[in-house]
């Protein structure tokens, strides 16, 4: 196999690894039971045996549903049409923990020691002709990494969630996923995903789409449940098919044949500012990131996080472990020679049409697996000099190096910048 073709094989097994989970579970009747409206004058529903009526007496006791924008709650039915009710306005049996449905989600998505903390968000009623057209969750915490919706299994058609990623779309239909069931009366879909995914319900044609949103973040030490009665609707392949291309190319003679860096921009994103730590992030990784650094692991190469800094090209050019603040400096002459002097190694690429030749000692050959992304990005400022003194920006991109030896050796990363 040539170089190209194990890239290719390398890529496209990082892109088998979705960005969410989806399918079924069986619960208990009880799940189904849910208390809502003013107190004083609480309403009961069954939501596995509602009839039209008490679907509608639900959607009309809802408030229209508003949506994120710059920090700000939004209403506008042209974009979204929906029901929604906030968790003080009613009360559900459903039990997230019993159905073990989080352990699989967390299985799926985290890493294998992760945790997750999940806080029940809202209630959303999609009646006929309603919709949500394609956004972005607003993460309600730095350490909020995504989303998990739980569909009742009320009658709808119409409704599916479609979900994009990095040019690759997908779509759960819960009325359909539902209707294959057993018992369609005793069981919920579920899909969760990562926040910076982008996802929009379609319309739903008829009947009443029910869901409970539940917002998802990193935790310390919850207590994992054991999953059961889960259908799910499709594997998520991938780190069995990266790992077998992966150790193809560390062996190949033409990649780094003196060694040097192996660089993977980001596929996902990750909140980060000025204080972040960003070898904290690693554990945190998601999908296709966290397959790489899981399989360096396997293979003895310590994976990490580092800032890359872009030329006026906009190619990659240096390289640190913490973000460089140049925003106090005096005025900078040479932003490059200003990053070096604070700690920054210069980096040339060495990927096949992008050669660059090495100019200073100390400068590290990388050679790029995929593209370098501004999924994960930091802005900083500095006073540049000149005739006038002027405000410049300068942009740095998280991603992951590993250092490697000469063609079948594996060295431990011990990059310093």
């Amino acid at each position: 196999m040539s170089t190209e073709e194990t890239l290719k094989a390398l890529k496209t097994a990082l892109s088998m690894r979705a960005p969410y989970v989806s399918g079924t579970c069986s619960v208990t009747a009880d799940d189904f039971i849910m208390y809502y409206g003013p107190e004083g004058d609480a309403s009961r529903i069954n939501l596995s045996k509602a009839t039209p009526g008490q679907l509608k007496a639900l959607s009309d006791s809802c408030e229209a549903a508003t949506f994120g924008v710059d920090q700000k709650d939004v209403l506008d039915e042209s974009y979204r049409k929906a029901g929604k009710m906030d968790v003080s306005n009613f009360a559900s049996n459903f039990s997230l923990a019993r159905t073990g449905i989080m352990e699989h989600v967390r299985s799926q998505l985290l890493e294998e020691d992760a945790q997750v903390q999940v806080e029940l968000y809202k209630l959303n009623v999609y009646g006929k002709h309603s919709f949500f057209k394609a956004h972005k969750d607003t993460p309600r915490g730095e350490n909020m990494f995504g989303s998990l919706v739980v569909v009742f299994p009320s009658k709808h058609i119409g409704g599916a969630l479609l979900l994009r990623h990095e040019g690759e779309e997908w779509s759960f239909d819960a009325a359909k996923e539902l209707s294959q069931c057993t018992d369609p009366s005793e069981s919920v879909g579920f899909v969760a995903f990562y926040s910076d995914v982008e996802h929009e319900v379609a319309v739903v044609e008829s009947g009443y789409r029910i869901t409970l949103t539940y917002n998802l973040y990193y935790a310390s030490d919850p207590t994992p449940q054991k999953s059961f009665g889960i259908r799910q609707d499709a594997s998520l392949p991938g780190e069995a098919e990266f790992k077998v291309a992966f150790q193809k190319l560390l062996n190949d003679t033409a990649v780094l044949p003196e060694g040097g860096l192996l660089g993977f921009g980001l596929q996902h994103e990750y909140p980060v500012n000025e204080r972040t730590r960003i070898s904290d992030l690693l554990c945190n990784l998601k999908g296709s990131d966290a397959v790489v650094r899981r399989v360096c692991e396997q293979l003895s190469l310590a994976a990490e996080l580092k800032f890359i800094y872009k030329d006026d090209d906009g190619g990659p050019s240096m390289l640190s472990s913490r973000f460089i603040d140049l925003s106090r400096s005096c005025e900078v002459e040479d932003l490059k020679d200003e990053l070096r002097g604070r700690g920054g190694i210069t980096i040339c690429d060495q990927t096949p049409g992008h050669i660059e030749d090495m100019e200073y000692d100390g400068d590290v050959a990388v050679y790029w697996l995929n593209e370098l992304t501004d999924t994960t990005c930091m802005k900083g400022m500095f006073v540049a000099h000149g005739n006038e003194a002027s405000l410049e920006h300068y942009y740095a991109s998280i991603c992951l190096i590993v250092k490697v030896g000469h063609p079948g050796e594996n060295r431990v990363l011990n990059v310093n910048g």
